[in-house]
């Protein structure tokens, strides 16, 4: 009995988003099944965040769609994305400095975001949700220590958990390794594969390193295109790829 194909949570459709006449994304055609991780490699201007900001409902595509769960929501506000079950991760860390570690997942982790809400005593499954994401993200002897204090890695930690505190069906991370270390960077990798599966994750990076580590399908993107598709060896081994990365250190697509 023939196996069933995993079920598709994001189908992006023929996709064309133009600014000022400028084709940043041109007929792009994404599929990404639930659970899964998937990697979005390609030099600068290939259109990797526009189709990021695409997919959040940020950037409107001038033709195609975008489907998630089997629904359009190609024409949805973001806020109506976003409470769909997709969050997106930026760059640069967006914790609150001010509170503690463990304050930053607590606010994120309620239910009631009232103002009201917020006021109250968290509740015991709050709590606990807020312990679960800290074991997850490595941070739990950090739990007291102001989130200003941590180090430039703890902070993208503490993020990625805060987004998940959301539950989101899908998590979109925009180069989470920037800034890290090495020994970061393998850190973030062990997160990610404890995340995928429960979650579906998009991961946008340059640190071929860091790709290798997660070992997950490769969308090259190149002038607004899907270029190649595949994992990291069969990708070094295109002349075709290597080509668009040219004017950049060829080391970026070799091993380290």
């Amino acid at each position: 009995m023939p196996s069933e194909l995993p079920e598709t949570l994001l189908d992006v459709r023929d996709i064309t988003v133009s600014f000022d006449g400028f084709k940043a994304i041109t007929n792009l055609s994404l599929s990404v099944p639930k659970g899964s991780l998937r990697v979005l490699i390609g030099p600068n201007g290939a259109g990797k965040s526009t189709l990021l900001d695409t997919i959040i409902g940020k950037v409107r595509p001038d033709t195609g769609e975008v489907r998630f769960a089997g629904q359009v929501i190609s024409r949805l506000p973001e806020h109506r994305i976003a409470g769909l079950g997709i969050c997106r991760k930026f760059q640069a860390p967006g914790v609150l400095e001010g509170l503690t570690v463990r304050e930053n997942l607590l606010l994120t982790a309620r239910k009631d975001k009232g103002v009201l809400g917020i006021l109250k005593a968290p509740t015991r499954a709050e709590q606990e949700r807020a312990d679960e994401l800290l074991r997850l993200t490595g941070l739990t002897e950090r739990a007291g220590v102001l989130a200003a204090s941590l180090a430039h890695g703890e902070k993208q930690w503490l993020e990625i958990g805060m987004v998940v505190a959301a539950d989101p069906q899908l998590l979109l991370l925009d180069e989470p390794t920037a800034g890290m270390t090495a020994q970061e960077t393998a850190q973030t990798a062990e997160l990610i594969h404890a995340l995928a599966g429960r979650h579906t994750v998009l991961v946008i990076d340059h640190d071929m390193h860091f790709v290798e580590l997660l070992g997950a399908p490769i969308t090259v993107l190149h002038q607004g295109q899907v270029f190649r598709e595949g994992d990291l060896e069969t990708l070094r081994a295109d002349p075709d790829v290597m080509e668009i990365y040219l004017g950049r250190p060829r080391e970026l697509m070799a091993h380290g």
